[in-house]
Order: structure tokens, then C-alpha cells, then sequence
């Protein structure tokens, strides 16, 4: 009988021990998806800014000049 239960246990032990480290692994994935859509996301962003930046600064007046 303790025999029995032993395997039982050992046996379910490995089960757990298998269904944790797949649901590590699944984590660290959808981490590592959501880490790169987060930088694709701010790059986009980035360069949003810097073309307002760019369309926001003010060009120079012409300035005419006079032949002697």
C-alpha cells in the first residue's frame, strides 16, 4: 500500500513539475512578444515626434540681397 502511494505521489509530483515549467515557459514567450511589440511601438512613436519636430521648426525668411 505505501508503495502504491508513493508512485501516486511521485508520479503527480512529476505531472506539476512539468505543467509549472511549461507555464514558464509560455510567460517568459508572451513576455518577450509583448516586450517586442512595446519597441516596435515606441519607435514608431519616436519617429512620429522627431517628424513634428521637424515640420515644427521654423525655416528661415529669404533675406534679399542688394548688388552694387
Amino acid at each position: 500500500m505505501e508503495h502504491k502511494i508513493n508512485r501516486y505521489i511521485r508520479g503527480h509530483m512529476m505531472t506539476m513539475t512539468i505543467i509549472i515549467l511549461i507555464s514558464f515557459i509560455l510567460l517568459f514567450l508572451g513576455e518577450f512578444f509583448l516586450y517586442r511589440k512595446i519597441m516596435y511601438l515606441n519607435q514608431i512613436i519616436s519617429e512620429g515626434f522627431m517628424q513634428i519636430k521637424e515640420a515644427a521648426k521654423s525655416k528661415p525668411l529669404p533675406t534679399i540681397f542688394m548688388k552694387k
